[in-house]
């Protein structure tokens, strides 16, 4: 796991505190990550809450098998991470990106968990083949125990 970004507080219990203290944002450069990304930081800043942006590099993505065994391996996460920079800046969240490997359903759930994440933000996929294989929002929207939110 890598991470950047703003140090975040560790979300405590606090009783009748309305909304959320952090949400968990999966973002991958696409327009409805970008989306869910604007989305989560409007939340984030209405609910005085802290942003943990996930990129997620699934395990059988065509770039780790191009890429095997070769010294040169593209570092899509370090070039994510100073979009995010230009994104974040001036919304005035705490916020911090980590980048992680595997199925993205489980892991953006396991972050979530880990880090008692109120809530888990994503973009809709406008794949065609998601709509029928399953896509990541709606694994999560079928797994979470805890509020999804898809953003179109």
């Amino acid at each position: 796991m890598h991470a950047q970004g703003e140090p975040l507080a560790k979300p405590g219990f606090e009783i009748g505190k309305d909304g959320a203290g952090l949400i968990v944002v999966g973002y991958d450069g696409s327009g409805p990550s970008r989306n869910a990304l604007a989305y989560a930081a409007g939340l984030a800043r209405r609910d005085n809450a802290g942003l943990l942006v996930a990129f997620v590099e699934s395990l059988n993505s065509a770039t780790l098998w191009f890429f095997a065994g070769s010294p040169i391996v593209p570092d899509p996460a370090g070039d994510l991470a100073e979009d995010l920079r230009d994104e974040l800046r001036g919304v005035g969240v705490p916020w911090q990106f980590v980048a992680l490997r595997g199925d993205a359903t489980r892991a953006l759930e396991s972050l979530a968990d880990a880090s008692m994440a109120d809530a888990i933000v994503v973009g809709r996929s406008r794949s065609v083949w998601h709509s029928l294989a399953g896509s990541v929002s709606v694994g999560l929207a079928r797994r979470s125990r805890r509020t999804v939110l898809i953003v179109p």
